[in-house]
């Protein structure tokens, strides 16, 4: 079971993605990218959940597969891998997609975690693009996966206010 959480977040919007309001419970950031080759707005997403369990990622990440499979026509995990230490475990995974209307898309997501103030929180970080604005899109989300941190300054402050 997971629960919506809010968390100091820095990171860097890369060029050329423009943000836009969330509109998906858990998710603290959006962006699109205007400039597609198909008519599919790819776009970028970043959503936290605050988990009591000790479910390791690649389990979150079938999770996550079960939820947006129930609203595809065709789901298939292309690729997963466990990434980081096990001080800072991460996976990610490579899904090809199909929407009922046809449709064929690439989501990338990546599951990362970091302490929280109520012990562990999941970031989930993920990328969806036709294949062909995926090839070219891909290395944004990387460098935007790369430079999300827990803006610790922020946390301290919190902690003092309230002492």
């Amino acid at each position: 079971m997971a629960d919506s959480v809010t968390l100091p977040l820095g990171f860097d919007v890369p060029d050329g993605w423009t943000p836009v309001p969330p509109i998906a419970p858990g998710l603290v950031f959006v962006a699109v990218h205007p400039e597609s080759a198909a008519e599919f707005t790819p776009n970028l997403t970043l959503g936290l959940q605050q988990r009591a369990d000790s479910l390791p990622l690649p389990e979150i990440a079938d999770e996550a597969v079960e939820r947006l499979g129930r609203t595809m026509a065709r789901l298939e995990v292309l690729d997963r891998r466990e990434v980081g230490t096990a001080a800072a475990p991460g996976c990610t995974q490579t899904l090809g997609l199909q929407t009922g209307e046809g449709q064929d898309l690439v989501q990338v997501q990546v599951f990362l975690t970091v302490p929280g103030p109520a012990g562990r929180v999941v970031l989930e970080l993920v990328c969806t693009a036709d294949p062909a604005d995926a090839r070219e899109l891909v290395p944004d989300f990387r460098k935007f996966v790369a430079s999300v941190h827990v803006r610790r300054e922020t946390l301290q402050e919190k902690e003092n206010d309230g002492d």
